[in-house]
């Protein structure tokens, strides 16, 4: 690290606003994968970001993720709304060089999965699409849409690849969104659900009443659902239990197949 970096004297306030900012930025983004971001825009010393960064957890303006993004970090309500509030104290030139640098850092990180859409026949007047990102030849997640909508399938084809990060990250923390009645009933113990051979079968089986598993390993399963006529979704879970009362919870989200849909095609969510 330049000898520039150890001079100057940085507020711990915007030493914090500048890793919010990198995570807002690539989020999940793992403290591993943002360190070589950091050194390269000089923000800040390796042990001085493992510090902050834990001070970011611990205040609860950072999470980490859980499943296939352990290890993971994403910005709670808590930390986006720290830096709606301060950003302003950086200045404008870190601001935007942040801003400018990290799509490029964040492509290079996502080209290290496997992500693939193709297209699938399904008959006359509608449009099919499989998206899979798949990691150590395990499927992490499998987006299936067959609509009439040629618009709706042409933008999700074209957008998949820079937004399944953010899609594994809104299913995987859907639950931390359930109202206080859904939360109480999703504390049950799970009921199981029927299994099939591969995800793709589990996937092709799935219908809006009912889910489906597929194991991999010897502890990972696969949940399969479907949301409203056009979607279904597979997802990644560490065991059996996570896998059906994840499935539970997504199936009875009434807002998770627009909120899906508009990540997809507009790259925004709610906060």
């Amino acid at each position: 690290m330049p000898d520039s970096f150890s001079r100057k004297r940085i507020s711990d306030m915007e030493l914090r606003l500048r890793l919010l900012m990198c995570v807002q930025q690539m989020e999940p983004i793992s403290p591993d994968q943002l360190w070589p971001f950091v050194a390269q825009l000089e923000l800040m010393d390796y042990v001085t970001m493992c510090l902050i960064l834990g001070e970011l957890r611990q205040s609860g303006a950072l999470a980490e993720g859980q499943h296939a993004l352990s290890g993971q970090l994403f910005l709670t309500p808590e930390g986006h709304e720290q830096l709606r509030l301060f950003a302003a104290r950086m200045p404008m030139s870190e601001r935007e060089q942040i801003r400018q640098e990290a799509p490029a850092y964040a492509q290079a990180l996502k080209e290290r999965q496997y992500l693939r859409v193709m297209w699938e026949p399904v008959g006359e007047g509608r449009h099919g699409l499989l998206c899979t990102v798949q990691e150590n030849e395990t499927p992490t997640l499998f987006f299936r849409l067959n609509t009439t909508n040629r618009q709706l399938a042409d933008t999700i084809a074209a957008t998949f690849r820079q937004r399944a990060s953010r899609l594994l990250l809104m299913l995987y923390t859907r639950g931390l969104m359930l109202n206080v009645e859904q939360a109480d009933t999703l504390q049950s113990p799970a009921p199981s659900l029927p299994c099939q051979p591969t995800g793709e079968d589990a996937l092709a089986a799935t219908t809006p009443e009912q889910a489906y598993l597929c194991a991999y390993g010897l502890r990972e399963v696969l949940a399969a659902i479907q949301l409203g006529p056009d979607v279904k979704l597979g997802l990644l879970l560490p065991g059996q239990q996570e896998a059906c009362q994840w499935a539970r919870a997504a199936m009875n989200d009434p807002d998770l197949l627009d909120d899906v849909l508009t990540l997809l095609t507009t790259g925004e969510e709610d906060q």
